[in-house]
């Protein structure tokens, strides 16, 4: 931890020292705000790497929610948050079949989501038909728009995520079975945990962070 976080400090004394326009509240909050994406992906992450697995298709499962939410309005006609609802879901439905790939089909987490990455690519292509599809209303303003003129809305949804993850994995059963079965998903299984059960629910929450991030981008680009 020191490693990293060591070298993140260096960066931004250095980043500071080369440009007074660093350290100033518009920058970091732009800074929050092109990382925004990438920070839910990597909260979603934080479950399966917690646990001892790896799920590889993150970035196709966040593209896939992307086009379903903009091929539901557009193509289907649902109204915009029923959209946003069916894009998120998709994204769940997603990590559970990596889930179930891993957990019932005893295939390494590693080819599961690598076969999931590859799954969620060609759907979103063969959904959008190859073409961008357009996305207008209020989710364009989630995408672009400030809180009182002054808070992002992605920093927010970013941050809001963020705790969602440290409550989930500090606070709540499945978050501490999450640690248990990283640790030893065998003596987990012995002290009751049903190991299984949470490995779905672990991927199926990847696949879920993995479609908030990719709603948050398709609402960022329209």
């Amino acid at each position: 931890v020191i490693g990293p976080l060591g070298g993140l400090l260096v960066l931004v004394v250095l980043l500071a020292l080369l440009s007074p326009d660093f350290l100033t509240a518009n920058n970091l909050l732009n800074v929050g705000v092109q990382a925004s994406v990438v920070a839910v992906l990597a909260f979603g992450m934080t479950f399966v790497i917690v646990s001892g697995g790896i799920d590889l298709s993150v970035g196709s499962v966040a593209g896939l929610a992307g086009i379903v939410t903009g091929w539901a309005v557009a193509g289907a006609g649902l109204p915009l948050w029923l959209a946003v609802l069916v894009g998120l879901a998709s994204g769940a439905v997603a990590g559970l079949v990596s889930g179930v790939l891993i957990t019932a089909g005893r295939v390494p987490p590693f080819i599961a989501t690598l076969a999931m990455l590859s799954v969620g690519r060609g759907l979103a292509l063969v959904i959008a038909d190859g073409r961008p599809i357009t996305v207008d209303g209020w989710l364009t303003s989630v995408g672009s728009g400030e809180l009182f003129g002054v808070l992002p809305y992605p920093v927010l949804v970013m941050v809001a995520i963020g705790l969602i993850t440290a409550f989930v994995l500090r606070r709540t059963y499945p978050g501490r079975a999450m640690y248990a079965i990283g640790g030893n998903a065998e003596a987990a299984r012995l002290s009751g945990i049903k190991v299984t059960r949470q490995r779905l629910l672990i991927y199926a929450l990847s696949g879920l962070f993995a479609a908030v991030a990719g709603v948050l981008l398709t609402a960022r680009l329209a």
